[in-house]
């Protein structure tokens, strides 16, 4: 079975959970696929120059302009049709299919549908296109990919989709090893308490919850540090004006901005309590990599965070600052507790094992194919 895994939507370090999602599973999958199986990565030059260890999968590369939104549409629509016409199944990872493509089963990974569900998140242009875009993909594909079974629902309840046409591949955790030296930026944080949220500044990453919960928790902890890292969104500018009024001396916060995942890897097993307080999410991918790391987790109740975490974690409502304070200081108090809830953490991170997910997409190509 000749298999295209289409990532020409990626642009590295830009699109965010969507393109770790792709990544991962592909090297998991050169690991675990069958000898049947022959995979071939489509992506643009750039996104192979980011990631140039995709486990020994053939790769079929495409030049130009791929950070331009309209280029890399026309691409998928053009080329990649052309460039495939030869494969059993063709596997879109980015949310849509193109308007032009062979006549070999399609299958795409719809990683959520916030577009239609918070269309205020979006430009006016992006909104119109994804209203279009999205309906016209799940009804076009024959089998719908979601990452949880929350995003699974959702689908099948917005779009009116057979069940038996959607299904889970779940993501799968950072088998990456730590490097033995301390990165000096993991170093210039001391030995204080230490909360981090990794997430893009966008509005429904929620960082202002944080911020207003953390007097209260400097009140209890008057040593404690919150690390913040992610690339720049549309939050970014009111972000860091709250961070200065509520911190002028930077005793108390700190905004790393995009770092490499070996850091951030080294970040996530040193903090005492990785904080999640999006609004939004369709799997949560630094979830499982605080769990799998033995990293306490308190993240918003809401959407696939609740599925992700299990009992593994503290939930609260993404809007109730006291309650978000409580946990969290309640956490930096109780050794015993945090030490419960990294042994529960790393067990419920193996039911997120690169066998597991590899099996799952497996099982899905064979489906489709038959």
């Amino acid at each position: 079975m000749r298999v295209a895994a289409s990532l020409a939507f990626v642009v590295p370090g830009v699109v965010g959970g969507s393109e770790e999602y792709s990544v991962r599973l592909l090297r998991a999958l050169a690991d675990h696929q069958d000898d049947d199986v022959d995979v071939t990565v489509v992506g643009a030059e750039r996104f192979f120059a980011a990631h140039p260890k995709l486990g020994g999968h053939a790769t079929l590369p495409f030049r130009g302009p791929s950070h331009r939104r309209p280029y890399r549409v026309a691409i998928e629509s053009t080329w990649l049709a052309h460039a495939t016409r030869d494969f059993d199944l063709v596997h879109h990872f980015g949310g849509r299919i193109p308007a032009r493509r062979p006549g070999c089963p399609t299958v795409v990974t719809v990683h959520d549908i916030q577009p239609l569900d918070m269309p205020e998140n979006f430009s006016a242009l992006k909104q119109r296109y994804l209203a279009y875009a999205l309906p016209r993909t799940v009804r076009g594909a024959d089998v719908v990919v979601t990452p949880s079974a929350w995003v699974r629902r959702q689908v099948i309840e917005r779009f009116g989709c057979a069940p038996d046409r959607v299904r889970v591949v779940s993501s799968t955790s950072d088998p990456g090893v730590i490097h033995g030296t301390v990165h000096p930026v993991v170093a210039s944080l001391g030995d204080r308490p230490l909360i981090i949220y990794p997430a893009v500044s966008h509005p429904h990453k929620n960082h202002r919850v944080l911020l207003d919960a953390l007097p209260a928790v400097i009140e209890a902890h008057p040593d404690v540090l919150m690390v913040f890292t992610g690339g720049t969104g549309r939050c970014a500018a009111p972000l860091e004006a709250a961070t200065r009024a509520l911190d002028p001396e930077g005793r108390h916060i700190r905004h790393l901005g995009r770092v490499e995942a070996a850091t951030l890897a080294e970040l996530t097993a040193r903090a005492d309590v990785m904080a999640f307080p999006s609004r939004y999410e369709g799997f949560g991918l630094p979830v499982l990599e605080a769990m799998h790391r033995g990293t306490p987790v308190v993240a918003a109740s809401t959407t696939a965070l609740p599925e992700v975490l299990g009992n593994a974690g503290v939930l609260v409502d993404p809007g109730d600052v006291e309650g978000w304070a409580a946990a969290l200081s309640g956490l930096l108090s109780n050794d015993m507790r945090r030490a419960e809830l990294a042994v529960a953490g790393v067990a419920r991170a193996e039911a997120y094992s690169p066998a597991a997910s590899s099996a799952a997409l497996l099982s899905v190509w064979r489906d489709a194919v038959s």
